[in-house]
């Protein structure tokens, strides 16, 4: 039989390994304490991104509700089933880089107005 400190290890190293940490960059918007986070990889996908840091650096570089691009390390995740809705999401670990939006930078995700708008 097993000790229950060496179960609990190993099902704690099973979760780890299961949710390793990644890199990801991608356009960031922030509304008061959480953000959202439309990955250059996949335009199709928000996550949602509950980081308190990250919110407070994306106001004192954003203007109004502006993207701006970041690099970020953490785990991706999602909750809920695909039949009643899934909602995923970023936890951050690290910001890797925080900074205003070049031009031609993730060209598929959120394009800028003036690109739009003549």
């Amino acid at each position: 039989m097993v000790p229950r400190t060496a179960l609990a290890f190993l099902l704690a190293a099973t979760l780890v390994a299961c949710h390793r940490p990644t890199e990801i960059r991608g356009l960031y918007v922030s509304q008061a304490r959480s953000g959202t986070l439309f990955p250059c990889d996949d335009p199709q996908l928000a996550l949602d991104v509950p980081d308190l840091l990250l919110a407070a650096r994306y106001r004192s570089v954003a203007k109004v509700s502006e993207p701006v691009y970041v690099r970020l390390r953490g785990i991706k995740g999602h909750s809920g089933s695909p039949k009643g809705g899934s909602r995923y999401y970023f936890q951050v670990q690290q910001i890797l880089e925080l900074r205003s939006r070049v031009s031609g930078e993730c060209p598929g995700v959120a394009q800028p107005l003036t690109r739009v708008v003549p």
